[in-house]
């Protein structure tokens, strides 16, 4: 007999991903499919959700074609976090959708952190508020749009616009919401204090599920424009980062997933919200797991995958090319150091004001240094991540890589002897659509739990071990590096959006 599916969507950045996973964890379908950002002023990034619909039909039709998708007995979401999608009564957008790499609040996000307010949303939500949090996008519009503050019915994460567009319900999952800055992360329920502190309306936020609870079905006009069989259960499913904790298997301490997307980012689990602690856990961020038990703890390099494409696009020379040429220099790219905050700085402490450079150019450095200077950059982010999980008491027993950058040779050899550790290579490049599809799994009975699902998905690819000499290099060079946020602290202060 044939084995059933589960499918994955995962809406990120810059593109969309399907992937269609059997009862025995094998990846049997994928698909993707790409959009634009729209950056109408600095510091604002934003993109139309009918984009990010039209490229989910797309990457569907062309996975329901490697399939027989009348074996699909679920779906799930994973999206990108921290986006802010205003809905009228109508249930359609009002304006376009500011996602996390939108920094128009941080003037706001400075007062409010200064005051009350700010207290408030640290003790509920465990973070303190930046321009990165939902929260503060709807502040934005608050009071830079009324108008279209007053017409709001609802405000969407992301892949919740997906959830309505192909079941037509409207509601988010606790892994989700936990990064917006406006839940009660103890309690699980959107936190009335912080809200009514902020002065924001509760019924704008939608209703809360867990991430493997089945929230609606298929359509038969989401049917008709994706290939997919009306009545396909449709779970709740997560944030990228949640889902990206399922899909590297980052379900018990002491495993840590590194990736590189359009950020670079570590995921640990916690079994409890009170497991990690510490002055560390301020540049950290704290999300319910897709479990329902426990946490995942994020780290984060905002724009540590965009450095790259940011680099390679303006030197215009082949990608692979360039590549080469970085491979050819020696760590430490001959004292060259580039700070990768192209869009602010996250991890180990949040500054949206701060901003990329490089430092210590000089006549003897070519392209392959600097390409290879922001492939260490990001690595030593990835290491101020690893640090933090450590000082608040977070193991990294196992360190797993993979996604975008990760794919690279060059950069995960990098990694693992910045970490100096070894890392292993996930065998599925695309985890958090893995994540997703495991979570309808499991919200449909394919597997009884999570530990189950990921131990049947678990491909074993290689390991990476790191290299003594370059690991001598790269702990000299961490330590520079550490000086460099300090340095331009000031400087930056002037300069951010």
């Amino acid at each position: 007999m044939a084995p059933d599916l589960s499918l994955g969507i995962d809406l990120g950045t810059t593109s969309v991903k399907v992937l269609v996973v059997d009862s025995g964890g094998r990846v049997v379908g994928r698909a993707s499919a790409g959009y634009p950002l729209h950056t109408p002023r600095p510091g604002w990034v934003e993109q139309d959700p009918e984009d990010w619909w039209q490229a989910t039909c797309a990457a569907l039709r062309e996975a329901a074609r490697q399939v027989d998708t009348a074996r699909i007995r679920g779906l799930s979401l994973s999206g990108q976090l921290n986006g802010g999608l205003f809905l009228d009564d109508a249930l359609q957008p009002l304006r376009p959708v500011p996602i996390w790499l939108d920094h128009r609040a941080a003037e706001l996000c400075r007062r409010i952190d200064d005051g009350v307010a700010g207290d408030c949303v640290l003790q509920s939500a465990r973070q303190r508020l930046t321009p990165v949090n939902t929260l503060a996008k709807i502040l934005w519009v608050r009071d830079h749009e009324p108008a279209v503050y007053r017409k709001t019915r609802v405000v969407l994460l992301p892949k919740d616009w997906l959830r309505l567009r192909l079941s037509g319900s409207t509601g988010t999952d606790l892994t989700d919401a936990s990064v917006t800055a406006a839940l009660d992360l103890k309690e699980k329920r959107w936190s009335s204090e912080v809200l009514s502190a902020v002065g924001v309306r509760e019924d704008l936020f939608p209703a809360l599920s867990p991430s493997t609870e089945v929230v609606g079905a298929v359509t038969e006009a989401a049917a008709a424009s994706t290939g997919l069989p009306a009545g396909v259960p449709v779970c709740a499913g997560g944030g990228d980062m949640p889902c990206l904790a399922v899909g590297s298997g980052v379900v018990r301490p002491g495993i840590v997933s590194l990736g590189i997307g359009t950020a670079a980012h570590a995921t640990a689990y916690a079994p409890s919200l009170e497991t990690a602690s510490g002055p560390a856990t301020e540049g950290l961020w704290p999300m319910c797991h897709p479990d329902g038990r426990g946490h995942a703890w994020l780290g984060c390099s905002f724009t540590g995958g965009e450095s790259l494409r940011w680099l390679t696009g303006i030197l215009g020379a082949g990608f692979e090319g360039l590549l080469a040429e970085a491979e050819q220099a020696e760590a430490g790219s001959r004292g060259l150091v580039f700070a990768p905050w192209l869009q602010g700085r996250a991890t180990p402490g949040p500054d949206p004001a701060a901003r990329g450079a490089f430092l210590g150019l000089d006549l003897r450095h070519g392209r392959g240094h600097m390409v290879r200077a922001v492939m260490e950059g990001v690595a030593y982010d990835l290491r101020e991540c690893l640090e933090c999980f450590r000082c608040a008491g977070l193991p990294d027993h196992e360190i797993r890589v993979g996604e975008g950058g990760l794919r690279s040779v060059l950069w995960r050899q990098i990694v693992a002897d910045v970490v100096g550790k070894p890392v292993r290579v996930l065998a599925e490049d695309d985890p958090s659509a893995l994540g997703a599809a495991l979570i309808a799994a499991v919200g449909t009975g394919l597997f009884e739990d999570f530990e189950e699902a990921c131990g049947a998905a678990d491909g074993r690819a290689q390991t990476v071990e790191p290299r003594d000499e370059a690991r001598a290099a790269y702990e000299e060079g961490f330590v520079e590096y550490q000086q460099i946020y300090p340095a331009l602290r000031d400087w930056h202060g002037g300069r951010g959006p």
